[in-house]
């Protein structure tokens, strides 16, 4: 594939005009301005077109598409127990595969390349990925209630070791198995350490979910005598490469804590805000040095799954916050949402544009209404793109969606199952 004559936007927000960018073999292999010699296939004109790293989406639950709207305006207890609980009760791996294909159809269409995901019948979820070509840190949720089982002894355990076996590194590399314990407040310390353990072993990386809500925060430090991010620390999980999802309540202790394990938190400002969790302290967590990456939550928190907005949400609220107009500028918000979210998820040659790199990017149409008229590119990928100037997305060299168009995914029947299955659950 050769783009020639096109804007590149890199995950700093560096911009360059003009230029000409080659894919051979799945990767970047020249960008500038003179055009390479050989036949690189198809040749698109990219005037008139913007090229960004492909978005990285740092934390989801990709199949809950199948419950978006159900329950909006609840607060967090009743929206649990009496609405997201009862249909996870009646889930089936059919119903989780065509939850998951309907979510990513709706990502790849938002120029998202990659995405991390928590759940469970993840090998559905796995399923769901390689055919369509995205790629996903993929992590089935651990959570333990019974004081008298082990990690060892959950369904967990055995499934985690099935997905490693048949999954991790597959669809060349596309699909990573992490290890994904849900929270504190959902997982005993014995069994962190035991997952710890594990993920050591197997050489996996961590996501879970860490002080989301106040109660959570409180209620651990009631159990505890410390707070959630001191049990994960204490549990060994810290020492294993970490997405820690919300970090909406943390210490300046955590946080500087945090900072020297090296934990990347994935901020989901609009599920924090719709489930009135509270506000992630971004701005301070990013001057402490922290890692941070940018994550949707789920279509039942959110309800889309759009990075677009989620840069724009997370700048204006760290505005906001800070009372500073100046705080987390928008190279910083692109740079979350690309660079951070794939080197949160070990994929060190991915989520910018140089050569060498995976090439994973999307062409965003600069003539569309809400990209005119462009005094600074950079402020209008951030500020004023939405899922509807994307163009085109592409994944290692592929292209998956097209002018409207998916080009591995048969939409109308992803919809048409997705209402069957919604039809038996709800």
């Amino acid at each position: 594939m050769l783009i020639t004559d096109v804007d590149v936007l890199s995950a700093e927000g560096k911009l360059q005009i003009g230029v000409n960018v080659a894919v051979k073999d799945g990767r970047f292999c020249c960008i500038g301005k003179q055009i390479p010699d050989g036949d690189w296939g198809e040749r698109i004109n990219g005037s008139g077109l913007i090229m960004i790293p492909g978005l990285v989406n740092a934390h989801t639950h990709v199949p809950m598409t199948l419950m978006r709207g159900y329950g909006d305006d609840m607060p967090l207890d009743k929206w649990l127990f009496e609405r997201i609980f009862p249909v996870e009760d009646k889930l089936t791996g059919d119903h989780v595969y065509w939850g998951s294909m309907l979510g990513i159809a709706e990502m790849i269409a938002c120029g998202i390349t990659s995405f991390s995901d928590m759940y469970y019948y993840c090998s559905n979820i796995s399923k769901a990925v390689l055919e369509s070509g995205i790629k996903a840190n993929i992590g089935r949720g651990i959570s333990c209630f019974d004081n008298t089982k082990r990690f060892a002894d959950l369904p967990a355990h055995s499934e985690l070791v099935e997905l490693i076996d048949k999954y991790h590194k597959s669809g060349d590399g596309r699909i990573l198995i992490d290890a994904a314990p849900h929270s504190e407040y959902t997982t005993r310390p014995d069994i962190l350490f035991d997952v710890a353990e594990f993920a050591k072993m197997h050489k996996l990386r961590v996501q879970v979910h860490l002080s989301e809500t106040r109660k959570e925060h409180l209620e651990c430090t009631g159990r505890h005598g410390k707070t959630p991010a001191r049990v994960l620390r204490d549990s060994g999980i810290f020492d294993l490469p970490v997405t820690a999802a919300h970090c909406v309540w943390l210490t300046d202790l955590d946080i500087e804590m945090m900072c020297e394990y090296d934990v990347t938190v994935a901020h989901c400002p609009q599920s924090n805000l719709k489930l009135a969790s509270g506000i992630a302290q971004v701005e301070k967590m990013r001057q402490a040095g922290m890692k941070i990456a940018l994550g949707t939550d789920s279509a039942a928190s959110n309800n889309n799954l759009d990075m677009f907005e989620e840069m724009r949400t997370a700048a204006l609220l760290a505005k906001g916050v800070s009372l500073d107009p100046c705080a987390l500028p928008a190279c910083k918000v692109l740079y979350m949402a690309t660079r951070a979210g794939a080197l949160a998820q070990g994929r060190h040659d991915s989520g910018d544009i140089k050569q060498g790199y995976l090439a994973d990017f999307v062409l965003l149409d600069k003539h569309r209404p809400e990209m005119v008229p462009c005094h600074d590119v950079l402020s209008n990928v951030v500020y004023s793109a939405g899922a509807a100037s994307v163009k085109m997305t592409v994944v290692n060299g592929r292209t998956l969606y097209r002018d409207g168009n998916y080009l591995t995914i048969d939409i109308d029947r992803v919809v048409f199952e997705t209402k069957r299955c919604v039809s038996l659950l709800i």
